[in-house]
């Protein structure tokens, strides 16, 4: 709760222009909510490009139509449309070959916001077999960042420029999770488990399984910031981050069945749209300081002890490892971009 009371009384704010201006920015869910209003900033700082990931190009090309009207920039073809459904491996895997290839022909990508996400009161399994909420928030975000960690160390050395980063859009949810499923034997087989994920959401509230994703999400940072090699210098080539925007009038919410109480409490003191997404660009921008790092209400700060506790720092040991022999088996080249990224 103290969180939801703090940010009655604090205002966002972007970074300054010249940490965007001639830059290129990749946001994914980014034909609605605050991965548009982040790309529609972003052109407003002078993003020399903005490429939005969507699940529908149609929708796409009308966030794009949109955010070009407003910012005045649209005869200068700076947002580009690409296709992304977190529900499919092979999509993911598409778009990483479409930004390797983006970069081979002489673009090139300097923050790649990793913001698609989903929150459903419903157990449904992708046509991968997966739990919608788990491959969506999970594994394809896992696999996508892993895949884009290769893609922004080759653009930052085709283009001499600072390093990258990569950030992750969490959500300070992980706070207050049970996670039950954490001594199972199986992490993510337990959590795949349709009557595992009816106790869990019972015994832990509707957000439970949201929560639970988003605290793998701060895990994945941890561990790409870990991975990631570092120049003579010692800093890393490609930052990694994650953080929260805090609670948002997004649609996060509305696209699924969400208690009416959940929804009164954001239409109440929720922060809009506008000013949450001002979080992503912050966490893109904040240099090294924050490789490795949670964020929050822009600012570095502890995670908790659910993140960590010894305890936890074992759990997240072995959902990583569970978690790799499974992106192993999806896309033979993750071990390749891991040891090398």
């Amino acid at each position: 709760m103290s969180g939801l009371y703090k940010q009655l009384f604090k205002s966002m704010q972007l970074p300054p222009a010249s940490a965007i201006d001639g830059r290129t920015v990749l946001i994914t869910g980014a034909n609605t909510g605050l991965g548009k209003e982040a790309a529609r900033h972003a052109l407003g700082l002078g993003a020399r490009a903005v490429i939005l990931g969507v699940r529908s190009l149609e929708k796409g090309e009308q966030a794009k139509a949109d955010i070009e009207n407003s910012t005045g920039h649209a005869d200068r073809k700076q947002v580009l449309v690409w296709k992304l459904d977190l529900e499919s491996f092979d999509s993911v895997k598409a778009f990483a070959a479409q930004a390797k290839q983006y970069v081979e022909d002489g673009g090139s990508i300097d923050y790649a916001i990793m913001n698609a996400g989903l929150a459903t009161q419903e157990f449904h399994l992708t046509s991968d077999s997966w739990e919608r909420t788990l491959q969506v928030n999970v594994l394809s975000t896992a696999l996508l960042s892993i895949k884009m960690l290769a893609v922004l160390q080759r653009s930052a050395a085709l283009n001499a420029s600072p390093p990258p980063t990569l950030t992750i859009t969490a959500s300070d949810v992980h706070k207050h999770v049970k996670f039950t499923e954490r001594d199972s034997p199986s992490l993510l087989s337990s959590l795949n488990d349709k009557d595992n994920w009816q106790a869990s959401q019972s015994a832990g509230g509707p957000v439970e399984r949201y929560a639970v994703t988003k605290l793998f999400n701060i895990f994945i940072t941890e561990e790409l910031a870990r991975l990631t090699p570092r120049g003579k210098n010692g800093d890393p080539h490609v930052l990694v981050n994650t953080f929260t925007p805090g609670f948002c009038k997004s649609d996060l919410l509305t696209r699924e069945k969400a208690p009416i109480m959940l929804i009164m409490v954001q239409a109440a003191i929720a922060r809009t749209v506008e000013e949450g997404s001002k979080t992503l660009l912050h966490a893109a921008t904040m240099g090294v300081a924050s490789h490795g790092k949670w964020m929050e209400h822009e600012e570095v700060a502890n995670p908790g002890a659910i993140v960590t506790s010894p305890e936890m720092q074992a759990v997240k040991q072995r959902f990583w490892d569970e978690m790799e022999s499974i992106l192993v088996k999806i896309d033979p080249e993750v071990p390749l971009l891991t040891a090398s990224t």
